[in-house]
């Protein structure tokens, strides 16, 4: 829904939009936030979620907020799911482009090295062996890491020529059309990235440069599982283990130092991945794609005037922005949502490489 007004001001934030977030990039699409109850199902509170909302006026506004990280990248420098990043991102004649998938390898790879280096030895020395620990974090590594290279390096998901045209063909009955003018699954969506369209497609994440889609979702929430876990069990580990070498008299300040650090970091990591985690429960949970939320497909809100819900994009824009905090799920609208015990079982045990999967469901 396009507009060329300015964007309605709040007192207090800018409304701006986790979304990744490392995980998902939110256009220039507002969320919809709450429910009945003042909450958006898997969101956060109306109140924190002032930081995380923007007009519909299709303008940069700088995020403020943690939730939304890849919203405070450019566009133009990290690309989203309607552009690639600009050719000429250089900063002294180093490439910006993959700086943010670069950074999140980088710095989980430098996690699990001083893991290997000195929280496991202290553990051995200091906690009696504790191999279990050790094991524990060293499965919880490879599975994030692995995760995170599936999610980032395979294909998501593209629609097969066959596919298209077979589905093609049951649309149209026989009508012949150009691959331009073929009709796509449901859900499916084209990207500037591949040739072909994404089945199931749910976002474009920045810090993988790769789009999220039927193949590779659940292995997204697997990594931010996976990174969510490594935070605040990791800054406990550091915590313990830097207990137990002050009251030992160690005297090593660099080693209390880098366990200090670590745990900064570990902390810093889950003030990032949680929210984002957070949203995509909540996205399993209704059967919703980040890509239908940004939009608002399946969102209403109370008209006084006629007295009955209606449909959020069918708001003005200063409608849109006023009752920003009033937008509610409705389950009615979406199809998909069956309970969130089927959304969940659908989500991790419905195949998905099958032939002739086109991922409506």
């Amino acid at each position: 829904m396009t507009s060329t007004s300015s964007p309605v001001q709040q007192p207090s934030a800018s409304r701006t939009t986790t979304g990744a977030s490392m995980a998902m990039t939110r256009g220039n699409t507002p969320p919809a936030v709450s429910s009945t109850a003042g909450f958006r199902p898997g969101g956060l509170p109306p109140a924190q979620h002032q930081s995380l909302l923007q007009s519909r006026p299709p303008q940069h506004i700088e995020c403020q907020d943690q939730q939304c990280a890849e919203e405070e990248c450019d566009p133009e420098e990290c690309g989203d799911e309607k552009r690639p990043p600009r050719d000429d991102n250089f900063t002294c004649g180093i490439d910006r482009r993959p700086l943010l998938p670069v950074l999140l390898v980088t710095s989980t790879v430098i996690g699990l090295i001083c893991m290997l280096m000195l929280q496991f030895p202290l553990a051995r020395d200091l906690l009696a062996g504790a191999s279990g620990i050790r094991v524990f974090f060293m499965m919880l590594y490879l599975l994030t890491l692995g995760t995170m290279a599936y999610a980032a390096l395979c294909d998501p998901g593209q629609l097969t020529r066959e596919d298209q045209r077979r589905f093609a063909a049951a649309q149209a009955k026989g009508q012949e059309a150009g691959d331009e003018e073929m009709p796509l699954p449901k859900r499916a969506h084209k990207t500037w990235l591949y040739k072909m369209a994404i089945r199931r497609y749910d976002h474009y994440c920045r810090w993988l440069t790769n789009c999220i889609g039927l193949l590779n979702h659940r292995e997204f929430v697997v990594m931010l599982v996976g990174l969510v876990s490594l935070g605040p069990l990791g800054a406990i580990f550091d915590l313990v283990l830097f207990v137990y070498s002050v009251q030992g008299d160690s005297n090593d300040w660099a080693m209390d130092a880098i366990l200090v650090i670590h745990g900064a970091y570990s902390v810093a990591l889950t003030t990032l991945a949680t929210p984002i985690l957070r949203l995509h429960i909540g996205f399993i949970s209704r059967n919703e794609l980040a890509n239908e939320w940004k939009r608002n497909e399946f969102y209403v809100v109370h008209s006084a005037k006629i007295n009955k819900l209606v449909a959020v994009n069918d708001l003005s824009d200063d409608e849109f922005n006023d009752r920003f905090d009033s937008f509610q799920y409705d389950a009615k609208r979406n199809a998909f949502d069956k309970g969130t015990f089927n959304n969940c079982w659908k989500f991790w045990c419905l195949p998905r490489w099958k032939a002739g999967q086109l991922g409506e469901f």
